[in-house]
């Protein structure tokens, strides 16, 4: 059930981040290895360059690393470093509208993220965590269809699974989502 697996999470997520507290860098790696690739696809989502989504996201845990013994973090892990990611890219994006350095496609962006509202940010913090606790293969599966736009067939060939099992994982992983989103009351 997704309750229990996304409270295991949440709970190894809170002792890693006791132990990175204590200067444990092994369990800093485990945090890093375990969000960087969804950070960096969060953020991508914000700024719409893929090498600036990964400065953003490396900035982020070098903050982390920095600051691990005055870090309390009050709510999951996982909101905090959503958060955090946001916050890092909005100041990224404010110190390019500074020196007139935007890409037209983050131009735009910014102008209709500006036009958003804060319900959606949040929604999408929470469909990125969410994401982020399914099982992995599942989560793989997810990412290569909705977010790179692969065909059921491609995904099938890449993996070198049968499409069958392909739809099953994508279904399945869309169910767990609805549950968790509903569980977040987004």
């Amino acid at each position: 059930m997704i309750n229990e697996d996304y409270m295991q999470e949440v709970h190894a997520d809170k002792v890693l981040m006791i132990a990175i507290g204590n200067n444990d860098y092994i369990s800093y790696n485990k945090l890093f290895d375990r969000y960087y690739g969804c950070l960096c696809q969060y953020v991508y989502s914000l700024l719409m360059d893929r090498n600036d989504a990964e400065d953003v996201v490396q900035e982020l845990f070098l903050n982390l690393w920095k600051n691990r013994g005055r870090i309390e973090i009050k709510e999951n892990v996982s909101g905090y470093l959503y958060r955090m990611a946001k916050h890092l890219a909005l100041n990224f994006i404010r110190s390019k509208v500074q020196t007139g350095s935007l890409s037209e496609n983050q131009d735009l962006l910014l102008l209709s993220y500006e036009d958003n509202q804060l319900e959606t940010e949040e929604f999408r913090i929470a469909l990125y965590d969410c994401i982020d606790h399914l099982p992995g293969r599942s989560r793989e599966v997810l990412l290569l269809h909705r977010v790179k736009g692969l065909k059921q067939k491609e995904i099938s060939e890449k993996l070198s699974i049968s499409v069958k099992t392909i739809k099953n994982q994508i279904w399945m992983s869309l169910q767990k989502l609805k549950e968790c989103l509903e569980m977040k009351e987004v």
